[in-house]
């Protein structure tokens, strides 16, 4: 197999994202003179196929081919307004005479800030298709790119004022310990430098700015932690144990990391320098590890001080904005057993989410389910690397089961990395009452994106769920949000246009920016 490599390219300028809006009209100034919400334009692809191409992204030559063919281009798309989508298929109402925003707020999602220095990476893996996520060509630039995230969240923020940011796992990619503290430092601001092992960033002869220490931005506002599968296992799908941590932890790469000793840091199986915060962390090593992070301006533990020390589950519920009826409920849908697809024990939702979704109920707020896995992911645990478990929810059940309280507003997620909006009716006890789900395309892969999501009493009986998808923009007012950010969009570009990675990332006209007409329940 093929290993890619990941060269060190100039950058060139790229598109200004996308912008809008204002809690009910589409149209407000640009920010800084820059768009960043798809309602006014989005980010597409300049040039693309539908099958791999017969270059290959992992070879370096190959790489500047396709760069050549612009397959590292972008292209400005025209704007989306919203479509309005009511539960039941009814005509949707108009809005009331006064209309208030309740919250408004970012999901930001499948981060996943790889050590790409690791032992316990699996880089040979890598293939167009099911084990495309493997390796990207960006990935080592992580860091970069979630800064531009931050940086374009507040700018967002200073137009638009938002109350938080909602984290939606997989927000690291190994499990490990320095790959949390980075993703901790980058949203909270400061130094940090996004490098193990060896310091990597300038070497006689070789440079890799990627590897350089910086200063982070950090959010303006308030941010939760959720957790997926890439934060409680190896590589997402291995259960951490004693032989994973001492393979992390280690020198030898098994499965292929990234050697920047060499030019152009290629992937090697070879001996790579030890480094002992790669230490894969246990699901309650994790809640102390979020716990620790700078809080910057609050929520108080990320979300997660109610959360005990010995909580093999990271589960909490949340009022994001005082006075506002509005609840987080953060679930934890992740196989510790291993494997990449979701599971929720019955039990744990009778002792631990029930309890919570109670207590949504009791104090008349609305609330926002939130986990990493979409329900249709949610299974036994007997997907590949797993472990078949007993006493687990199907999809149908776990619908049916938040269905019952009238005050979901929806079910949210990511995992898919696709942009994804799926309505719910009853029918064969899947659900209790029509049901939304929303799913939000990762920051790791294209197109890139988070979703803006505005909750607002629309003052006619309805809550209307206004999603906006938005790009991690190149530049704000003519600036760039973060220069090594770009190139890793040129590379996330060629991985895509290449038909490497297959992910419809953006999905479809109707999962990206819709307004959700949700019936408020009867007394609230």
């Amino acid at each position: 197999m093929f290993l890619r490599i990941l060269p060190v390219f100039v950058t060139t300028a790229l598109l200004l994202p996308a912008c809008q809006s204002s809690p009910t009209p589409d149209t407000t100034p640009a920010v800084d003179g820059t768009t960043l919400l798809s309602t006014q334009g989005r980010r597409g692809l300049g040039h693309h196929v539908d099958v791999p191409t017969v270059e290959d992204p992992r070879v370096p030559a190959d790489v500047l081919t396709l760069l050549s063919q612009m397959f590292g281009e972008t292209v400005v798309l025209a704007g989306e307004p919203h479509q309005p989508l009511t539960a039941d298929s009814a005509p949707p109402p108009a809005m009331g005479a006064n209309p208030h925003t309740l919250v408004r707020f970012v999901h930001l999602t499948d981060t996943q800030l790889v050590d790409d220095e690791s032992p316990a990476r699996n880089c040979v893996f890598d293939a167009a298709g099911t084990t495309d996520g493997a390796f990207r060509p960006q990935e080592g630039y992580g860091c970069h790119t979630l800064d531009a995230a931050v940086r374009a969240v507040n700018a967002l923020h200073a137009s638009l004022p938002l109350d938080f940011v909602l984290t939606g796992g997989d927000n690291v990619d190994n499990a490990q310990r320095n790959e949390m503290q980075w993703f901790g430092k980058v949203l909270n601001g400061g130094p940090v430098e996004c490098d193990s092992g060896a310091d990597d960033g300038d070497k006689p002869g070789l440079t890799f700015p990627q590897k350089r220490a910086f200063t982070a931005a950090g959010l303006n506002v308030p941010w939760y932690w959720v957790t997926g599968n890439h934060d409680v296992l190896v590589t997402g799908v291995y259960k951490v144990d004693a032989a994973e941590r001492a393979l992390a932890t280690g020198t030898t790469a098994v499965m292929g990391a990234r050697d920047y000793r060499q030019v152009g840091a290629p992937v090697t199986t070879d001996e790579v320098p030890a480094d002992a915060l790669r230490l894969p962390l246990y699901a309650t090593e994790i809640v102390a590890e979020v716990k620790a992070m700078a809080d910057g301006p609050g929520p108080h533990l990320h979300g997660l001080a109610s959360v005990a020390a010995d909580s093999p589950y990271i589960q909490y519920r949340a009022t994001p904005v005082a006075n506002q009826p509005v609840d987080i409920i953060a679930l934890d849908s992740n196989a510790h057993t291993g494997g990449s697809d979701g599971v929720i024990y019955a039990d744990v939702f009778e002792k631990q989410i029930r309890p919570l979704l109670e207590a949504a109920q009791a104090a008349g707020h609305f609330a926002v389910v939130v986990a990493h896995h979409g329900s249709g992911g949610i299974g036994d645990g007997g997907d590949a690397f797993g472990t078949s478990q007993i006493g687990t929810m199907t999809p149908e059940l776990f619908r049916r089961e938040l269905s019952k309280y009238p005050n979901v507003l929806f079910y949210l997620a990511g995992h898919s990395h696709v942009n994804r909006i799926t309505r719910y009716q009853p029918k064969d006890g899947d659900v209790v009452r029509p049901f939304f789900e929303v799913q939000t395309a990762s920051l790791a892969d294209w197109p890139s994106q988070m979703r803006l999501i505005e909750l607002i009493d629309a003052d006619n009986g309805f809550i209307a769920a206004k999603l906006t998808a938005f790009d991690t923009p190149a530049q704000i007012g003519g600036q760039p949000t973060n220069e090594l950010a770009q190139e890793a969009l040129r590379l996330m570009t060629m991985d895509r246009a290449s038909g490497w990675d297959v992910n419809l990332g953006e999905g479809l006209l109707t999962d990206r920016n819709m307004l959700l007409w949700i019936k408020k329940p009867a007394g609230m």
